[in-house]
């Protein structure tokens, strides 16, 4: 059965793990295009392929397409989209989930003429993922690679936790510095949100409003951790049953007292 040379628009490439391997893989790519412009992803330098296999990453798509000019970067996604691949803003302390399975990728080249190389080849070119100069690893070579990446250097991690301790005090001399502005002539101040980041105009009754609610709730905020309520269920019990031996006794006194006897 011949193998169809575009899918909806989309050129289909063989993709074959290596020279040894005897089936392949069905690549589907055309160029990146969207309404908006991104400076993550270009329309005239950004490839879009789908049913990238889950053993291609980046580093093997960047081999991949280097042969036709310089990648400047590579995106996965779970699905299509025209948002940049998150960044985390601290990488050692909050990890993104790493996309698995089936996905999309994005490969902006350097270049515009490496993109026009690659859209230039005809249908059904085989390409090889691993070669002896750049093997993909896999298996236990794979997980050995990705455990000894996950060590970070010492001078590294004391620099993100020195950025990490930086913003952090900024961010509590923010909240300081708006408890203390002074009011304008109509009762207003400048108060910046965490959530916003922008600075914004409220009145001073709701600021101070505000402050005593969240005061509230932090006050109000009791047996928080496990052990504290064990031992408020353990101090429930205990009262319970107390109160029960105490109506036992009272009740036999009761009955005791009475003067009218009939049996």
């Amino acid at each position: 059965m011949d193998r169809p040379d575009k899918v909806l628009g989309f050129k289909v490439v063989v993709l074959k793990f290596s020279k040894e391997s005897k089936t392949g893989h069905q690549l589907l790519w055309k160029q990146h295009s969207v309404r908006t412009h991104s400076d993550a992803k270009p329309v005239n330098r950004t490839l879009f392929v789908v049913n990238v296999p889950p053993y291609c990453d980046k580093r093997a798509l960047t081999h991949l397409f280097s042969q036709y000019g310089k990648v400047r970067q590579v995106h996965l996604h779970k699905r299509p989209t025209s948002a940049p691949a998150m960044r985390p803003r601290y990488p050692h302390f909050s990890r993104p989930t790493p996309v698995l399975g089936f996905k999309a990728a994005y490969v902006v080249f350097t270049q515009t003429s490496a993109l026009k190389k690659v859209l230039a080849l005809p249908a059904g070119t085989e390409l090889t993922l691993s070669t002896e100069e750049r093997p993909v690893l896999t298996g236990i070579r794979k997980w050995q690679r990705q455990y000894n990446a996950g060590f970070v250097k010492r001078d590294r991690l004391a620099e993100e936790v020195k950025k990490v301790m930086r913003d952090y005090d900024a961010k509590k001399e923010r909240e300081r510095t708006a408890g203390q502005q002074e009011p304008d002539s109509e009762g207003w101040v400048t108060v910046i949100s965490d959530k916003k980041k922008k600075p914004h105009l409220e009145k001073v009754d709701e600021v101070k409003k505000k402050k005593g609610s969240k005061k509230k709730k932090q006050q109000q905020l009791v047996n928080f951790y496990s052990f504290q309520q064990r031992q408020a269920k353990m101090n429930h019990l205990a009262e319970l049953r107390k109160k029960f031996e105490e109506d036992k006794k009272r009740i036999a006194q009761m009955r005791n007292s009475r003067k009218f006897r009939p049996y």
